[in-house]
């Protein structure tokens, strides 16, 4: 064929960010993370084994939590603002998140899911501690768009899915209905992670027959000192 040309359209949007700090960051995270496990009790996801903390944790009084969730904002509205057609810059301000921490150890995985509820608006991941190279434990994003999930194919799709390798240090963000799952983890050490959804007023999305999500965010808030004489 001859003077043909594809067209690739509408692309998902996927922010990558290494941060900064990480090498000093990082460490605190860990220590804090396993503090938490110790005295809080997990909750049954789409986790596979190991612990799934509460999706509070932007109220613990933890100075590193506190400063993982400082740096989420910017590139939160740097994410959207390369995703959507906005009238005016967000605020990134105004941003709400509700944030938890996943440990895993060998033979740990996450079935595949999305975020996506009224109110959600993006997801993300970061990765703390990897727990070495080539030890599994990759993210792998599923393409929801290009082939209806009610269509069978005999052939698969060149771009079904896009795997992540996970690297110390990394962020990502993107739209909260974007499929994915977490491939078994093979290393010796605890690997953890943080995760969070994300919610903005001037991006509402809603999910036919949902309760928004963020609704309850207030209640959050009234647990917020409880929380933070807890730890």
């Amino acid at each position: 064929m001859q003077n043909f040309q594809m067209i690739p359209l509408f692309p998902t949007q996927i922010l990558q960010s290494l941060l900064q700090d990480a090498a000093t960051l990082n460490p605190d995270l860990v220590a804090e993370v396993l503090q938490l496990r110790a005295s809080r009790p997990g909750v049954n996801k789409t986790n596979v084994g190991g612990w799934h903390s509460p999706p509070d944790l932007q109220f613990v009084q933890l100075p590193a939590m506190q400063r993982f969730v400082s740096e989420i904002n910017e590139r939160l509205s740097g994410w959207a603002e390369q995703y959507f057609q906005l009238p005016t810059p967000l605020d990134p301000t105004l941003w709400q998140i509700e944030l938890w921490a996943n440990c895993n150890e060998r033979g740990h995985f996450n079935k595949a899911h999305d975020h996506f509820r009224s109110g959600i608006i993006a997801s993300g991941f970061y990765y703390v501690r990897c727990g070495g190279d080539d030890v599994g434990g990759e993210t792998v994003f599923i393409n929801q768009q290009s082939c209806p999930l009610n269509i069978s194919l005999n052939v698969p799709l060149r771009t079904s899915e896009y795997q992540v390798t996970p690297v110390d240090g990394t962020l990502y963000i993107f739209p909260s209905w974007l499929g994915h799952r977490v491939l078994p983890y093979r290393g010796d050490m605890t690997r953890i992670s943080l995760a969070f959804n994300a919610h903005h007023p001037a991006l509402n999305v809603f999910k036919q027959g949902d309760k928004p999500r963020f609704k309850t965010l207030k209640k959050l808030l009234g647990r917020a000192d409880f929380i933070k004489g807890r730890n």
